[in-house]
């Protein structure tokens, strides 16, 4: 059902869920995923409802830019994410992007909440920052926008929008998790790593 380029994306995606499963970041059937197909407006995604510790290649879906499960996939009761919004967004916004990932760690979402009145979180001087697309030394300050959560995706996209003209790789919703993008499914798998480390750093000197 999947082209031999798209097949490939597939196993790429499956092994970077599976990664994150082993880390205990996707509890509970949560966290979304997705890449771009070898068709620009097309993306392979997560279904929704799928235990990430069982998930299989089977369990990608391929949407078009409105969300809409394609055929064959389309079968009853089949469909992506209530955040699959937030990946077509991203996708529209940046076309160089090709893989979008959503987590849940415990980190991450108990810190989103602790900097939800700021509005971000500020790293500086961690030389993991040049885990970062673009990023060529330590010596910098950058900032992870946090956005309120909402029910409605509408309402998170509008919350980033002044953070989507710069140079981010990703974003924090409070209490809720980690998005992240690349120029392919490793690099943003890269992002997720390094925003993860830096969570840990955070914590582990009581800044945040």
């Amino acid at each position: 059902m999947l082209s031999e380029i798209n097949l490939k994306k597939a196993n790429e995606l499956l092994e970077a869920i599976r990664f994150f499963n082993a880390k205990g970041w996707s509890p509970a059937t949560s966290t979304n995923y997705s890449v771009r197909s070898e068709k620009p407006t097309e993306y392979l995604i997560s279904r929704s409802g799928v235990d990430k510790s069982k998930f299989a290649l089977a369990d990608l879906i391929l949407i078009n830019p409105k969300g809409e499960v394609l055929p064959p996939f389309n079968a009853p009761g089949v469909r992506s994410s209530a955040e699959t919004e937030i990946h077509t967004a991203i996708y529209q916004l940046f076309p160089q992007v090709a893989c979008v990932l959503h987590t849940h760690s415990v980190l991450a979402t108990t810190l989103s909440l602790r900097a939800r009145a700021q509005g971000r979180i500020r790293f500086e001087g961690y030389e993991i920052l040049k885990g970062l697309e673009g990023n060529t030394t330590h010596d910098l300050t950058y900032d992870l926008p946090v956005v309120p959560n909402s029910q409605e995706m509408k309402d998170i996209l509008r919350g980033m929008e002044a953070s989507f003209s710069k140079n981010i790789h990703g974003f924090l919703i409070a209490g809720h998790g980690l998005y992240a993008w690349g120029r392919d499914v490793a690099a943003a798998k890269r992002h997720i790593e390094t925003f993860e480390f830096l969570f840990e750093c955070l914590h582990a000197r009581g800044e945040i």
